[in-house]
């Protein structure tokens, strides 16, 4: 009897380190694709890294919602999403579990990566593109129902380089001066004004054959797409080729960035945000010239120069979703006794009452996860994200 325990011991351990051993080779695949995961849950108890960039908080305008729920949901949700977008949707993912109890398993990669692994018929609840292409692409092949496609957010695109690779001429604007300008100019002349800077500066860029300039892989990243545009509207795409490096996403594309590999990049405006304005040392001794107290130079680049970056959802199902009405909006509170059910009033005031969990019976877990995305609190964070909302309130387009 002993011998056979022994025997059953022995195999459960060779068991455990066989499956220890696939789910690492599993995540260093990952990891050489370009794809990296995290959960809502785990999110909590430590931080989330992608591009040694450390997720903030987001604000409170998205945070206040009632916590009192009568139950929370012990439920688990799988999320696709855009390079661009991982950073704040690590917020609002924890926000939304804290308040759901459902936990949100995201994987982040580039919008072509995380496409086609859907129409091989990767097991994703909601995908978020950084594009509205490939979500209108799903739903036209009829992979996913017609209604629950949503735009969540606008995106920018922004050019970074280090600010000293070339000084500025004492009388002469700097491109973020322009950007931030507060006089009486239209914005088609600022506008103007910025594209001329910004041309100024990739030509000045490129003078030096051992320059390197980065974008996203245009064929699977919206905002590559979208530097591609830029730099085919400034007549340098052909000029621009030499030196180019590029990235599998965006976030990918600012890592090269800031470990000094390149000495400028296309990357979304949300991401360069975060960037510190003192470069690190990395960057001045990879760099192919020292530079001495080089600082970033973030120049938001003009949107007459790239279609706009409408990003776009869907839940990843054949039947429709349940979007509306958006239960994290506050809803009025019945009359019971009034003959059609009219709104409470109090002090000449209709009374609403808050998001309960309680509420939402039947609703799917995905479908909530996109109410709360589209619930007006979250939707206004996202500006201080660095991204515009699409929706005045409830659902998007």
């Amino acid at each position: 009897m002993d011998a056979q325990k022994v025997m059953v011991f022995s195999l459960a351990m060779r068991m455990s380190s066989f499956v220890n051993l696939a789910m690492l080779v599993l995540a260093s695949a990952s990891v050489a694709a370009g794809v990296t995961f995290f959960s809502s849950s785990a999110a909590q108890a430590g931080g989330f890294e992608v591009a040694n960039n450390t997720a903030s908080e987001v604000s409170g305008n998205a945070n206040n919602q009632n916590r009192s729920v009568n139950f929370k949901r012990d439920e688990n949700i799988n999320v696709a999403v855009a390079a661009n977008f991982a950073k704040p949707l690590k917020s609002i993912a924890e926000q939304f579990t804290e308040l759901t109890g459902i936990n949100v398993a995201v994987t982040v990669s580039s919008s072509g990566t995380l496409y086609a692994q859907i129409q091989h018929g990767a097991s994703f609840d909601v995908f978020l593109s950084a594009d509205r292409a490939r979500p209108q692409a799903l739903v036209d092949n009829n992979l996913v129902h017609h209604g629950n496609l949503v735009d969540y957010a606008k995106g920018k695109l922004a050019f970074v380089y280090a600010g000293k690779l070339q000084r500025e001429a004492s009388r002469e604007s700097s491109c973020e001066e322009i950007a931030r300008s507060s006089t009486g100019d239209t914005t088609a002349q600022l506008n103007i004004q910025l594209t001329d800077c910004l041309s100024k500066k990739l030509v000045k860029l490129m003078e030096s054959p051992q320059s390197k300039v980065a974008i996203a892989n245009p064929k699977l990243a919206p905002y590559g797409d979208a530097a591609q545009q830029t730099l085919q509207n400034l007549s340098l795409w052909q000029r621009f080729l030499p030196h180019r490096v590029m990235g599998k996403n965006v976030l990918q594309t600012l890592q090269f960035y800031t470990t000094g590999s390149v000495k400028g990049a296309f990357v979304a405006y949300s991401l360069a945000l975060d960037l510190p304005s003192n470069l690190s040392s990395n960057f001045t001794n990879a760099a192919s010239d020292k530079i001495a107290d080089a600082t970033t130079v973030i120049v938001p680049v003009p949107e007459p120069l790239y279609q706009p970056i409408i990003q776009s959802l869907v839940v990843n199902s054949k039947t429709a979703a349940e979007l509306l009405p958006n239960l994290f909006e506050p809803r009025p509170i019945k009359n019971t006794t009034a003959p059609n059910g009219q709104p409470v009033h109090k002090d000449g005031v209709e009374t609403t009452k808050p998001f309960h969990l309680s509420d939402a019976n039947g609703v799917s877990s995905p479908s909530l996860f996109v109410q709360y995305l589209m619930s007006q609190g979250v939707q206004h964070s996202l500006i201080e994200w660095g991204y515009e909302p699409t929706i005045a309130s409830g659902v998007g387009n």
